[in-house]
């Protein structure tokens, strides 16, 4: 009786056993699907910075033995045909970026989409170039990258490179391109495909236990919030906010300037940041500062990050003088008591900053020059990277999205639904890009495909439009259904996003900087500074939608002038006559600035709190269920 009893107890539990199983093999598909998103963003960053670094064979090793990348001129196939490629088309046939020589290569607005099978996947990228040579030239370069990747025993590696020369030009006559030989890179995914961060896969046969999974994909999340942490950096710098910037730091926090020295404690963070002038913006003032190309690890802990990013800075004043400048930020990040990130150590290491009258062919000493209160408080570390003077070269960080930490594994705090939290940040990232590159070539029916059914969205100059049907005829009333000219190319570049995760992870918020290049065929291009605060949510299929899209222009400039000779009425000119505004069906007028407001500083809004302090910032964007106030159902 008793063995008829133990049968008939494990037949019943046979089937839960089984439905357990299935979902580890499922949630370890998940979590290896997501990790590799991570580790394909970490390996494109590599590559740019190798080239900045002018390390051909580094670049070289990230791809496959037979790596391709697709040139004009003829393709170069395996590691050391793309060795040799590089070396002389990006180094003119020197290994290393010796002094005088400046090769910014910036990757950036990813869109990743996985294989079915989770083994190979293929990326979009902007990639932007600003190179050089002392007293010789200086130079401009845009594509779009289409990029191949596959899953190897060594790990993931780039199987093929395909890029779309966007425009090319020398600094002084600014870029433009080819009307007749332009050719616009296909899109390879749709508007659902770019929404979908995972698989669906089933998993492996011998799925990963539960809690090393929760442990991995709350790593996973660590790592966005750290990133995250970075880019809010970065804005509260563009608008001199710096008691927020002081809360991101530790108390005992040190911030290493190579070329000028330390500054420590509180004091030093207050001094290091009256180099850029008094808090706050005054009226002409530009200070745009932004955080790119993020490079982001965290140890298996839980307790320590590193993040790093090439600071571009675009700054000064209007009718005055204006200044271009790159650094590399690294931050090395800890967590505190709550499990907040702080910044502990800041190394930046100053590029390159010219006149922007004279371009990079003319440099200033790449060092912010100081007041004499400002001085640091002691010697800095002697690695000095900058332009011209010195030899570019990069400093090594941890290998691999997740790198061995100082505590033992079983000390890091598991966050719940951390895996559905950390998706969040990259459906955020990956459906906010693919809005941009829709745009750039007015592929208007994906783009409104990408919104939810009853998604809203600010036209500019316009209004604001709700629902899927209404962001497609607004878009089409404005723009027809030609397409774009080859003889002009509107850019929209969406960089250093801040995603705050709402509730379980179906909902987020993600702010995004544009910076929009856009290029003619027949004179010097243009661009657009701005700042897009957009809401996703994930529909009832597991894709994520933009539910809301709010943008606010801060600046537009010509080449020519600059953000210093920008004509404050000059943005006027895009606004629809009355005729062509009274054929828009409009559901509620647009949110803050009509027209970009530069050279007077406007009121900025952000969607999210100080993620250490919890400070509000001066304009806080609330949006209730999904919707501004104004759009909110009765």
């Amino acid at each position: 009786m008793k063995r008829w009893l133990l049968a008939f107890a494990a037949l019943l539990l046979a089937p839960a056993a089984q439905a357990q199983d299935e979902d580890l093999s499922r949630r370890t598909a998940q979590v290896e699907d997501l990790r590799s998103i991570r580790e394909i963003k970490r390996l494109q960053s590599e590559w740019g910075y190798f080239a900045m670094a002018g390390d051909w064979k580094a670049m070289a090793e990230l791809g496959t033995e037979d790596v391709r990348m697709v040139l004009p001129n003829g393709d170069a196939v395996g590691r050391t045909a793309l060795e040799q490629s590089l070396r002389e088309r990006q180094g003119k046939g020197a290994d290393g970026m010796p002094a005088g020589r400046l090769n910014i290569r910036l990757y950036i607005s990813p869109v990743l989409t996985l294989s079915p099978d989770g083994q190979r996947a293929r990326g979009r990228w902007h990639h932007l170039a600003m190179t050089g040579e002392n007293g010789v030239s200086a130079e401009w370069i845009g594509t779009t990258d289409v990029i191949d990747y596959v899953n190897t025993a060594a790990g993931w590696q780039i199987a093929q490179i395909r890029p779309y020369l966007q425009f090319s030009g020398p600094y002084d006559g600014g870029w433009r391109h080819n009307a007749e030989t332009l050719e616009r890179a296909p899109y390879h995914y749709t508007p659902d495909q770019a929404g979908t961060v995972l698989t669906g896969r089933a998993g492996r046969p011998n799925p990963a236990e539960a809690h090393i999974l929760a442990q991995e994909a709350t790593l996973l999340l660590r790592q966005s919030t750290a990133q995250n942490l970075v880019n809010a950096y970065g804005y509260y710098l563009d608008r001199g906010m710096y008691d927020d910037i002081a809360d991101l730091f530790a108390p005992d926090a040190q911030i290493d300037v190579a070329g000028q020295g330390v500054f420590n404690g509180a004091e030093g963070v207050r001094k290091f940041l009256g180099r850029y002038g008094a808090p706050g913006l005054d009226e002409g003032e530009l200070n745009d500062r932004p955080q790119l190309m993020p490079l982001v690890n965290v140890s298996d802990d839980g307790g320590t990050a590193l993040v790093r990013v090439v600071e571009l800075g675009m700054t000064g004043r209007h009718g005055g003088q204006g200044f271009w400048s790159a650094a590399i930020n690294t931050f090395l990040l800890r967590a505190d008591s709550q499990g907040h990130w702080r910044i502990q150590q800041f190394h930046q290491r100053p590029l390159m900053r010219a006149d922007y009258q004279q371009g990079w062919a003319h440099p200033l000493s790449a060092q912010m020059p100081i007041g004499e209160d400002l001085f640091p408080d002691g010697h800095g570390q002697p690695v000095d990277l900058s332009y011209p003077g010195h030899a570019f070269a990069m400093q090594a960080l941890p290998g691999g999205v997740i790198f061995p930490g100082q505590e033992p594994l079983e000390q890091l705090t598991i966050t719940a639904n951390a895996l559905e939290m950390a998706e969040a940040f990259d459906g955020a990232e990956n459906v906010a890009n693919a809005y941009g590159y829709y745009i750039d070539q007015f592929s208007w029916r994906n783009t409104a495909a990408l919104f939810a059914k009853d998604g809203w969205k600010e036209l500019s100059y316009i209004g604001t439009f709700v629902g899927q049907e209404q962001v497609l005829q607004s878009l089409i009333t404005r723009y027809g259904e030609g397409g774009p000219r080859n003889d002009f190319q509107a850019i929209h570049q969406k960089t250093q996003p801040v995603v705050t995760v709402v509730g379980d992870g179906q909902t987020a918020h993600i702010r995004t900087r544009l910076l929009q290049f856009n290029s003619s065929s027949t004179g010097p291009g243009s661009w657009i500074g701005g700042i897009y605060e957009n809401q996703v949510v994930k529909d009832e299929n597991g894709i994520w939608r933009i539910h809301g899209m709010d943008l606010d222009y801060v600046w537009l400039a010509d080449y020519a002038t600059g953000w210093m000779g920008i004509d404050p009425e000059a943005s006027k000119r895009f606004a629809p006559p009355p005729e062509q505004l009274a054929r828009f069906d409009i559901d509620a007028p647009l949110r803050g600035e009509t027209f970009a407001p530069y050279p007077r500083i406007a009121p900025m809004g952000f969607h999210y709190a100080n993620p250490v302090s919890g400070r509000e910032p001066p304009l806080k964007l609330e949006w209730s269920a999904g919707y501004p106030p104004e759009l909110e159902p009765e």
